[in-house]
């Protein structure tokens, strides 16, 4: 039977849980008081033999065996063998608890899909119940103690009523030497079977709906004969009960108190209780513990706590009765309710129910106090790289409830940073460099590809990957916008992140730059400002590279001017570009031969490197154009000055 307490602690109160402690039906007293008692006679025993039958050499000799018995008892782990043992045998407890099969679900779909008032479809939903609680009544009288005291032979089945004596002979015709559970469940099926004939079920698919909830409690009911044909293995249970026991015969001996106090000894008394309180707590506990798993290991037996059994085979066959005979197609007439004009239903309290405050769902930052933001700006990514910085000063920085405009960068053309402090002009002169030699373009690839040297060997991977191009480039230079779209795709671990599509397989062309630029319909096509407080990448646009004449090529042209007779040399020489004869060039898309010869000497210079052409776009013209009459106006304010 099950000890049930829930309503002494349904309030947590400061003698609530005391009252638990003297309640004697499955309590921790009645189950260990036989081991308690006996263990406290023997140490009383032993402790009046050692200290008025023992002579003072004899008490030196059970001294040094209680001293001995002290030292080594803790080599028993008490503590983790319990933990374990009670753990497995609570969840097979609850296992077992899950599988003792309730009606109500089979009987519900029963009561519903079984159709029919007359007396056929009348006794196939009561039959098909009896049929069920036959099968659960066979398993529990070979499982439990006390529904097999209930019905020790298959007669008292009979004469009980869960059984007729036409389905007993129909049961006892089938000879088989395994156990028969399977019959009642049989004949269950069987009439599922016919009221699909007749009608009595609408259609296959209840029909198989049916035959899976009847499959189910099947199951559960069966796996309860699986629980006790398999325990928890024996030695697991055996070691369990002997180190418990092992443990507190020991202490019989290395718990006595010593009244030896010329000898130093590690189990010493300081004081002499005669009664060791310590100790009977300790065997409270352990052996109260080890009772519990006892308790648990097989419920369905006799004991305070084991399960009803009896009681819920006659529940289950009273529920499933009523539900497919006396409740069967009875519904109250329908009627609106007290609340059909109510916007918000409640239900009535009582005047002590009413006075205890409810904490309704909210959620746990509803009340949280917070400064209502009126503005509302969306987060800012920051993309990386190999080197970001961050582009705004101090004074440049927006106040907090600016909202800065989102800047959208072509991955084709990327756009310069632009400020009133004259930057672009910068970048202009910068872009119209020259480009640096083939010896600093080398040093400049060797250093980083060296820096990631360590990184490459680890993952086993080119420095230069095939699909970017660069593995025939041979030297370059981040400087040089004729490589600088190419060195991302560098296989550093950055790069290794990004998927193969972001690196262009080729050089780009200036020609059809706006083309490449078309191919990315969801960029806007005039980027705004960088958003203040964002970092940028640090390269240059893809501007075409405008070769500057070295300085001993410029002191032969001057020399050459200065020498009008001699018309052999000046013809040598190579005539200065003028960046309005870029601009006019440019825009009529025929380069002169200054400009071809230049751009041929760099694709020399760098190894045949494929270069762009010179030409570029309409944005880029004007841009160019104005920096041009920027610079043309500075050099007048100078000879002016």
């Amino acid at each position: 039977m099950t000890v049930t307490y829930s309503l002494d602690v349904a309030s947590s109160t400061v003698f609530g849980l005391h009252r638990l402690l003297f309640r004697w039906k499955g309590s921790l007293w009645k189950s260990i008081w036989p081991e308690l008692f006996l263990w406290c006679l023997l140490y009383g025993i032993l402790s009046c033999i050692y200290r008025f039958v023992l002579t003072k050499p004899h008490q030196l000799v059970f001294e040094d065996l209680c001293t001995f018995f002290y030292s080594y008892q803790e080599y028993i782990p008490l503590t983790f063998m319990l933990g374990f043992y009670v753990n497995i045998v609570y969840g097979r407890w609850w296992d077992i608890f899950n599988n003792l099969g309730w009606v109500d679900s089979p009987a519900l779909l029963i009561g519903q899909y079984v159709r029919g008032e007359d007396i056929v479809a009348r006794n196939i939903r009561r039959n098909i119940i009896r049929y069920m609680i036959l099968t659960q009544a066979m398993v529990f009288r070979d499982t439990n103690t006390s529904v097999k005291k209930r019905f020790p032979t298959m007669d008292h089945l009979v004469t009980a009523g869960l059984m007729t004596e036409n389905e007993l002979k129909e049961y006892d015709s089938i000879i088989s030497p395994q156990l028969k559970y399977w019959v009642p469940m049989n004949w269950t099926f069987g009439l599922l079977r016919k009221s699909r004939e007749l009608g009595l079920i609408e259609s296959d698919i209840i029909y198989v709906d049916m035959l899976e909830k009847m499959r189910q409690y099947r199951i559960q009911i069966l796996n309860l004969t699986l629980f006790d044909w398999v325990p928890v293995p024996l030695v697991y249970t055996q070691v369990v009960n002997l180190a418990v026991r092992s443990y507190f015969f020991v202490a019989l001996f290395g718990r006595q108190y010593v009244i030896n106090t010329e000898r130093t000894l590690p189990n010493a008394s300081v004081i002499d209780l005669y009664i060791p309180i310590m100790t009977i707590l300790q065997f409270l506990f352990y052996m109260g513990w080890m009772k519990v798993a006892e308790v648990l290991l097989n419920p369905l037996g006799d004991d305070d706590d084991d399960f009803e059994c009896n009681w819920v085979i006659d529940r289950n066959l009273q529920v499933g009765l009523s539900i497919v005979d006396d409740g069967y197609n009875r519904i109250p007439p329908l009627e609106k309710d007290i609340f059909w004009n109510d916007v918000m239903p409640e239900p009535l309290y009582t005047e002590e129910a009413a006075s205890r405050p409810h904490n309704p769902m909210i959620g746990s930052c509803n009340d949280l106090t917070h400064d209502e933001a009126m503005i509302l700006q969306p987060r800012r990514r920051r993309f990386m790289s190999v080197h970001t910085v961050d582009t705004l000063k101090d004074g440049d920085r927006p106040i907090g409830n600016e909202i800065p405009v989102k800047h959208h960068e072509s991955p084709v053309r990327r756009a310069s940073s632009v400020d009133a402090n004259g930057k672009f002009v910068d970048s202009i002169k910068r872009k119209l460099s020259k480009a640096g030699s083939n010896r600093r373009i080398a040093d400049f690839s060797d250093s980083y590809i060296n820096a990631y040297q360590e990184w490459y060997d680890r993952n086993g991977v080119s420095p230069v990957p095939e699909h970017t191009g660069l593995a025939k480039l041979g030297n370059f230079s981040r400087n040089s916008s004729v490589n600088s779209s190419f060195l991302d795709g560098f296989q550093t671990p950055f790069a290794q992140s990004m998927p193969a599509h972001h690196f262009r397989p080729e050089p780009l062309n200036l020609n059809n730059l706006n083309e490449r630029y078309d191919e990315y319909p969801s960029i806007e096509k005039n980027p705004s400002p960088v958003p203040p407080g964002m970092t940028t990448w640090t390269v240059n646009e893809m501007l075409p590279v405008i070769q500057e004449e070295d300085n001993d090529r410029k002191h032969t042209v001057a020399s050459s001017r200065s020498l009008s007779s001699s018309a052999s040399d000046v013809s040598k020489v190579k005539p200065p570009i003028s960046i309005p004869q870029i601009i006019e060039e440019s825009a009529t898309g025929s380069p002169s031969s200054s400009t071809s010869d230049i751009s041929t000497d760099f694709v020399k210079e760098a190894d045949q490197t494929p270069v762009f052409d010179h030409r570029i776009d309409s944005n880029a013209v004007s841009e160019i154009q104005a920096a041009a009459e920027h610079i043309q106006n500075e050099e007048e304010k100078e000879k002016d000055a």
